[in-house]
């Protein structure tokens, strides 16, 4: 996500930022970067699971906390893997030392104090901030309130009731309510209506503007993530941009209409098709697996089309770290037309 948004993008720069602990992760819809000065908005959370998870197992829980305290900072490789009553995602059994280590996370027991890749290194809250970060106490409703209010900040044209989970782990419909409401009335968001989509949206006060006389969209290409904030609500994105998409990630292959990992393609202000990468990072090479075009756009018609397309390949060569860029036997056609180099 921060690579389509941020130019150059480099993920060592996260690396630095968690050095300097002037980040940490947190679920705000998904698990998320935030600025250790919004932590106190931050550690309260209402999941039932984590508390669950470590009564359920208090024995394994016991001794990875006892590790870190020792230790310092420990990833789940660092134990021998157990299994017991939690589940991953797809409802196989997940090994409790990674649940513990993300129970005592959501807690708010552990933080994360570096990654390797994938690998996330945990150690105690205490040693990752400071102590007048952690004294800072906000109420849990004001809490509340501002995750909601950086969930609307983080889309842009949320309509009141979300979409796709936007609200999930802030409290029930009736509450969310409530706290959209008091958050309308401080004057924090407010109310609008977007010519083509139906019903209210809510923006920043800032943003007005914006809406009112809008920049002139850039000649540039961005790869857009799944989990991007710009796709939450899939709704918005077939009434405003005619752009039909939902991440087939959790599909069988045979219910695919698109691939595994297909990202839309942004030209300005357009949403004008979709491709799919992997990066293979043992070949050092991005294979591009395949293309989609929305009906109508023609990218050697497009005025810098092609060139702002090329610019937005070399990028994520860069991203990737590879020196290569391979091209499905079908794609000979684009392969041409966007010849790219890092």
């Amino acid at each position: 996500m921060l690579h389509a948004r941020v130019a150059d993008y480099d993920p060592d720069w996260c690396d630095l930022l968690y050095e300097r602990r002037e980040i940490f992760e947190a679920y705000n819809k998904g698990l998320s970067l935030v600025p250790t000065s919004e932590f106190a908005w931050f550690r309260g959370n209402l999941s039932r699971n984590s508390p669950r998870t470590l009564a359920e197992n208090g024995d394994v829980a016991a001794r990875v906390l006892g590790r870190i305290r020792a230790e310092g900072a420990l990833s789940s490789l660092d134990f021998e893997p157990e299994h017991g009553a939690p589940k991953d995602w797809f409802g196989m059994p997940e090994n409790v030392v990674r649940a513990v280590l993300e129970a005592f996370t959501v807690t708010g027991v552990i933080g994360l104090a570096r990654r390797a890749g994938n690998l996330r290194y945990y150690d105690l809250l205490e040693r990752l901030l400071p102590a007048e970060l952690l004294a800072h106490e906000v109420p849990v409703r004001e809490q509340l309130r501002h995750k909601l209010l950086s969930r609307y900040r983080a889309h842009g044209l949320l309509g009141p009731g979300g979409a796709g989970g936007t609200f999930d782990r802030i409290a029930p419909p009736q509450g969310r309510n409530e706290l959209r409401a008091e958050l309308i009335e401080r004057g924090a968001i407010v109310p609008v209506e977007v010519e083509g989509t139906r019903g209210k949206r809510l923006v920043l006060p800032e943003e007005l503007a914006l809406l009112e006389s809008p920049p002139k969209p850039t000649a540039s290409v961005a790869f857009i993530a799944p989990f991007d904030s710009l796709l939450w609500d899939t709704g918005l994105l077939a009434s405003l941009f005619d752009f039909d998409y939902v991440w087939e990630g959790f599909f069988k292959a045979e219910k695919r209409r698109w691939g595994y990992y297909v990202l839309p393609i942004v030209f300005g202000d357009r949403l004008v098709g979709r491709i799919e990468p992997r990066i293979d990072r043992d070949r050092t090479r991005v294979e591009v697996l395949d293309v989609w075009w929305e009906d109508g756009f023609a990218p050697r018609r497009a005025d810098g089309f092609v060139d702002a397309m090329r610019d937005a390949l070399r990028a994520y060569l860069r991203f990737a770290g590879a020196d290569r860029l391979d091209w499905a036997p079908h794609l000979a056609t684009e392969k041409w037309l966007f010849l790219t180099r890092p």
